[in-house]
């Protein structure tokens, strides 16, 4: 099986782990080829996603006194309907705890009302207030201008090309997921840290 952390150095400069293979032929870190990690995939996907996110968040909040999370919340049952916590946090993949803070905060606003599900005691479902109603129409219109903003040096061929790639891409790691070992799935919804 490959080792991807044969010959890591940690913080001080020395090797965290090291292979059989490693000792016998002296080969450390500094002997690894570099990587240009600024132009790997995962990495301009991740940076794309965090920055798209943090402008849209900062907006959010000049503008309408809300996060980017609290949005998020609010097109989901705006798109979903009334639906309880527990599939909220799913859906979101969120923690329930997570999801409890920004459902306290949107409920305070006035923006979210939570009552007992009738069916479960144990339940609670989530409701849009007709002030969130009205929120939503601001919030897709500034989702709208970050994503031009993000696209704007794109053809219209070129941003067709770029949802149809990351589409296959999001395709293809879906189906790995899916072949992780459930014994891994199960280790990682128990502890997700």
């Amino acid at each position: 099986m490959l080792n991807l952390f044969t010959n890591l150095p940690n913080r001080r400069g020395t090797q965290l782990f090291r292979s059989t293979s490693a000792r016998s032929s002296n080969t450390t870190f500094q002997d690894m080829p570099k990587i240009d990690w600024s132009s790997r995939f995962g990495t301009l996907v991740h940076d794309t996603a965090r920055v798209y996110s943090r402008l849209f968040d900062r907006r959010a909040r000049g503008n309408f006194d809300l996060t980017r999370a609290q949005c998020r919340v609010l097109v989901m049952l705006h798109r979903y309907g009334v639906q309880t916590q527990a599939e909220l946090a799913e859906r979101m993949e969120l923690t329930p705890m997570a999801l409890v803070r920004l459902l306290d905060r949107l409920r305070e606003k006035g923006l979210v009302r939570r009552e007992r599900d009738p069916k479960d005691k144990r339940a609670h479902l989530l409701y849009l207030t007709d002030a969130s109603e009205a929120k939503i129409d601001t919030i897709v219109a500034f989702a709208n201008v970050t994503e031009r903003e993000a696209l704007a040096d794109l053809t219209p061929a070129e941003r067709a090309e770029l949802s149809r790639l990351l589409g296959k891409v999001l395709t293809n790691l879906t189906r790995a997921e899916a072949e992780c070992p459930a014994s891994v799935r199960r280790r990682e919804e128990a502890d997700p840290e």
